[in-house]
């Protein structure tokens, strides 16, 4: 959402506010009336009294129904949400965290309208904005590719095969294949579906915003008994399903403290050498992304085994000096 969608929609939460209050107050406004106090149409009054009427809020018209002259009913309890004050407050932080790279971003803050009309934000909730700023780069967004990750989850867990239209950047024309999902996976800002190409018989990834068609087939499958999914998603360093590897890095001393800091796989182990310096041990797949995981730590990182990968990375620098040469 841009800075223009953000204040229309600050502003529509402070006029619902409004409206629920002079509601409570009693009495019996018309909606020219209303309309007139908040500076804006009556028929964007009626969008607001529905909003409120859909999160629960006992809102009732003349004995046919109609909003002209809504009132609400002092009496009438608005449905329990069954959620704790840490409950609440833990949506709220994810969806400031989610900010708008999720494929779900606006339901996420329709929720958050409705959990703040609700009056259910504690202290600490009130205004995640003044406590947390995320400085997301290089993320994809994906707002726009609701009705394809819908298909994919449908395929996935009804295990149907899929007729897929797909184009990557570097080609003119988009390419046919039939699919079969087997998970979709978030990673490094971006979406990914995992599965089977039966054309080739093997695993291939697909970026969920370079498909341009994906429709379900009658014709089901079956994953493979001899594929381990979780195991082969344990061993892989990111989203690359590739024949996981023994890979021991070295790290200068200086850096070693920050290496250890973090978790950067599942199956890593770390060593402290005498000298200050680190050794990082793990079994992984994906040469491509393991190696530009390396060079992000520039002269830091020694590549000790597997040779390929030593061998990887030392092409990668001789390619990259010869650039600057």
């Amino acid at each position: 959402m841009n800075k223009d969608g953000t204040k229309r929609r600050d502003r529509q939460l402070v006029r619902i506010l409004g409206l629920l209050k002079t509601l409570s107050e009693g009495g019996r406004p018309s909606v020219h009336q209303l309309a007139a106090r908040f500076r804006t149409r009556r028929e964007t009054i009626y969008r607001d009294l529905r909003a409120l009427q859909d999160i629960g809020y006992p809102i009732a018209g003349d004995a046919e129904g109609r909003l002209s002259h809504p009132r609400l009913f002092e009496r009438a309890p608005i449905p329990p949400t069954g959620l704790s004050e840490e409950e609440i407050e833990a949506i709220l932080w994810a969806v400031k965290l989610a900010g708008m790279k999720e494929p779900y971003a606006e339901a996420l803050r329709r929720a958050e309208d409705k959990i703040r009309l609700l009056g259910l934000t504690g202290k600490k909730a009130g205004s995640p904005d003044e406590a947390i700023t995320t400085l997301d780069r290089g993320i994809k967004r994906y707002g726009g590719h609701q009705s394809t990750i819908l298909n994919l989850v449908e395929a996935i867990l009804r295990k149907r095969r899929c007729l897929v239209e797909y184009q990557t950047p570097s080609e003119m024309k988009a390419w046919k294949i039939e699919y079969d999902p087997y998970r979709l996976v978030s990673a490094h800002g971006g979406l990914y579906a995992i599965g089977w190409l039966p054309s080739q018989e093997r695993l291939i990834t697909l970026a969920v915003e370079r498909i341009r068609l994906i429709a379900p087939l009658q014709q089901g499958f079956k994953v493979s008994p001899g594929l381990d999914l979780k195991k082969r998603a344990e061993e892989s360093f990111g989203i690359i399903w590739e024949r996981s590897m023994q890979v021991v890095i070295r790290f200068r001393a200086d850096q070693a403290p920050y290496v250890a800091e973090r978790e950067w796989h599942p199956t890593q182990k770390v060593r402290h050498l005498k000298d200050g310096r680190l050794e990082l041990i793990f079994k992984a797949g994906g040469l491509f992304e393991i190696t530009r995981w390396i060079l992000s730590w520039g002269d830091a990182a020694e590549v000790i085994s597997p040779l390929r990968l030593k061998k990887h990375v030392k092409d990668n620098l001789r390619r990259a000096a010869a650039v600057y040469a």
